[in-house]
């Protein structure tokens, strides 16, 4: 599940309102929200369906029956689990991102540096992770893995095969979500309270959000890293009214005037309708 290849890419980015800067950063907590509950429909339920179509091209025609029984005895709590996740993007100041996830560019986008989040997600149990936007599975290993278990699989060996399926769920997503180049933070489906501690409510006016905190300052501190260098960079969205000035008086009474000087105005021509 650990794949941080992007060797190339040095920071992630993550869009948000002030009210979450001020969590992320003030606080030192970054917030794992439920993938089954975000904007994606098949959040995943994409890597499933499109690994039992490329798995039926490998196998004859009266194995399909072999193959479905495989997958319903082997995912019968599939529904009922789900990945806890924390999102990133490659871009920066973009007009998308910042319509989508930052109040329509009135928020702000938070710069992280790659390498040393990486290190904090794995140390907290919720490595960082690139999204895979593949319109199909077929050239996938675990592809052949399952078509030979089907002809001669072992109990084992089929249900740590479809341990490695669950846990790689997260990490595909459909094709048309591929322009927000994301990367995640994110905790395996399996015993996620005993990995990320107890859970936490939102509660708005309609609607209670669960969730999981990796907190920022614990991680950093007990991996001897500076907690302000793991922010690059701190962007005031295109249609924000917070100042540069306003936000560099917020960092030094906070006690985090290192982040004063990473302090930058979006670029991004956003225009609110």
């Amino acid at each position: 599940m650990n794949d941080i290849c992007g060797e190339n890419i040095t920071n992630l980015y993550h869009y948000t309102d002030f009210n979450a800067m001020r969590g992320i950063i003030t606080n030192g907590e970054i917030w794992l929200w439920n993938l089954r509950r975000m904007n994606d429909s098949q959040e995943m339920q994409y890597f499933i369906n499109e690994l039992k179509i490329a798995v039926k091209k490998q196998i004859a025609p009266d194995e399909y029956g072999r193959m479905e029984k495989m997958f319903a005895e082997n995912l019968k709590d599939f529904d009922r689990l789900s990945s806890y996740a924390s999102c990133f993007s490659e871009y920066a100041d973009d007009a998308a991102q910042w319509s989508r996830y930052a109040k329509g560019g009135m928020g702000v986008c938070i710069s992280f540096n790659k390498n040393l989040l990486a290190k904090i997600g794995e140390a907290g149990h919720a490595p960082l992770c690139r999204v895979s936007y593949s319109k199909n599975c077929d050239n996938l290993e675990i592809v052949q893995e399952i078509a030979s278990l089907i002809k001669n699989g072992t109990g084992e060996k089929i249900r740590e095969t479809f341990n490695r399926l669950v846990t790689s769920s997260p990490l595909f997503k459909h094709p048309s979500f591929i322009s927000e180049k994301e990367w995640r933070l994110v905790s395996l489906p399996y015993n996620v309270s005993e990995y990320l501690g107890e859970p936490h409510f939102f509660v708005e006016e309609t609607n209670i959000k669960k969730y999981y905190i990796l907190n920022l300052r614990k991680v950093c501190e007990s991996l001897d890293i500076r907690y302000s260098d793991l922010f690059e960079e701190i962007c005031i969205g295109p249609q924000a009214r917070v100042t540069r000035e306003v936000l560099s008086d917020y960092f030094t009474a906070t006690g985090i005037s290192e982040l004063c000087g990473k302090i930058k105005m979006s670029e991004c021509p956003l225009k609110r309708f």
